[in-house]
């Protein structure tokens, strides 16, 4: 049996062309990158538009409806173990030029610093037992972490449907070399 399948439409080499070198895709719309599932974005930055370093990185990105929040409130476990089971993700492989990449190491470095900090200051408050001590150390520790969180991450994602992904925090350079997304209704 050969691989030839009669059914499947053709596919000409410029779509497989303009896809890999035009970013075909991904779009722009606004101030979002529009992206299918398990694309491979240009080898450029996704902040300034630079040559990227490479290896490309692989990430993967999860998301789910910003309702399921609510369920915090029943209970953080309960809160854990739903959006765990109805979280959508997306692969995508992204690059960073060489600038971006220090960047980013450097706020994962002061934040990892931060929080072994936090934790000694917690470790003494506790010996000490000097409670003001304590729950500085614990601020101390959580500040570093949302600082690396926030200073580390690639892209934010604002939906995960079944044909695209959409995300914030390319920049506009970047989004200005990408064509414009037309929803087709």
């Amino acid at each position: 049996m050969g691989t030839l399948n009669p059914y499947q439409p053709p596919v000409s080499r410029l779509s497989e062309a303009l896809s890999a070198e035009l970013g075909g895709d991904c779009w722009r719309d606004g101030k979002d990158l529009v992206v299918r599932p398990g694309c491979t974005l240009p080898g450029r930055c996704i902040k300034c538009n630079e040559p990227a370093e490479l290896p490309l990185r692989h990430a993967r990105f999860y998301w789910h409806h910003p309702a399921l929040y609510l369920v915090v409130f029943a209970g953080l476990l309960l809160y854990l173990v739903i959006a765990l089971f109805v979280r959508r993700r997306t692969p995508v492989t992204l690059g960073l030029c060489a600038r971006h990449l220090r960047r980013r190491r450097a706020n994962l470095a002061v934040a990892s610093v931060g929080a072994m900090l936090g934790l000694g200051v917690i470790a003494m408050g506790v010996q000490r037992d000097v409670l003001p001590v304590t729950f500085a150390g614990i601020a101390l520790m959580l500040a570093s972490l949302m600082f690396g969180i926030v200073g580390s991450r690639l892209l934010v994602v604002t939906r995960i449907g079944e044909n695209y992904t959409r995300f914030r925090g390319a920049g506009a350079d970047f989004l200005a070399t990408l064509p414009a997304f037309y929803r087709t209704r």
